[in-house]
């Protein structure tokens, strides 16, 4: 999906770029010990909003929840995370995200955290994003990949703003940020360009994202002066997101095939 050898030479100059600079966030978070603290706690975290789901002690409100917990270990992890929480906290006005009052998004979110927390194969995982996707719950987009990241860091890359600006400036792209189509899209760049570059950059995609980070804030300049243009594979990306759509329809399919045979089951 990417002619790699338009990015070879200037793309390893911002990766190295990337590293030796003692302020970027891969100096000040990726590369720190303490960083991994935050995946036990934010998983025990994810747990505990699973199991108050369940027993429907969760709430209506997103502040004083353990969801809030879980956002705010994300959100205090440097700059990079910042705002992380944002997109979570319930606005009664717009009725966003459509998590909080309506008690089956509630427990279809809750089914969801739980897949992904037990959950191990790319395939199997990506069917559950497929699936929270397809509910087209009012409010929850792929700022939920912040959450999976922490489940699942060499699977699932994180998603904010910045990052999106360092993609859309670096690859050539215009994704728009609240899609769930648009991040599935980056995730599969992101994969591309990790596993060409994976002994500058690392199997966690918090690096690769960091860098992307950077890029975004303007902290890493890409040498676009120089001419250099990534070409995207047109006809690549059309298979995919082709690939994509069939998917998601036979999977709907599946889904009424079930609802309907559990209600024939449940008549008789």
């Amino acid at each position: 999906m990417i002619d790699l050898n338009s990015i070879d030479g200037w793309f390893t100059q911002i990766i190295e770029l990337y590293k030796k600079d003692p302020n970027s966030v891969y100096n000040t978070w990726f590369a720190k010990d303490s960083r991994l603290k935050y995946f036990r706690s934010i998983r025990k975290g994810i747990t505990k909003v699973i199991d108050e789901i369940e027993k429907g002690s969760f709430g209506n409100d997103f502040k004083g929840s353990s969801l809030e917990s879980v956002l705010q270990s994300i959100s205090e992890q440097k700059e990079v995370f910042q705002g992380a929480s944002h997109a979570f906290i319930w606005k009664p006005k717009l009725r966003i995200p459509d998590i909080y009052e309506n008690e089956e998004n509630k427990r279809a979110f809750g089914a969801f955290l739980e897949a992904c927390l037990q959950g191990q194969s790319e395939t199997s995982l990506l069917k559950e994003v497929d699936k929270l996707a397809n509910r087209k719950i009012k409010g929850l987009g792929p700022a939920v990949a912040n959450i999976l990241y922490f489940l699942h860091p060499t699977i699932f890359p994180p998603f904010n703003t910045a990052m999106v600006e360092g993609f859309n400036l670096l690859f050539q792209q215009k994704i728009k940020l609240g899609s769930w189509e648009s991040y599935l899209f980056m995730r599969e760049i992101i994969n591309q360009v990790n596993k060409a570059y994976i002994r500058e950059l690392s199997k966690d995609l918090g690096m690769v994202t960091g860098l992307l980070f950077e890029v975004g804030t303007g902290e890493i300049q890409p040498p676009l002066s120089s001419g250099i243009v990534v070409k995207m594979d047109e006809e690549k990306i059309r298979k995919y997101l082709d690939k994509r759509s069939s998917s998601t329809s036979m999977m709907n399919k599946e889904e009424n095939a079930l609802i309907r045979s559990n209600s024939i089951y449940s008549q008789n």
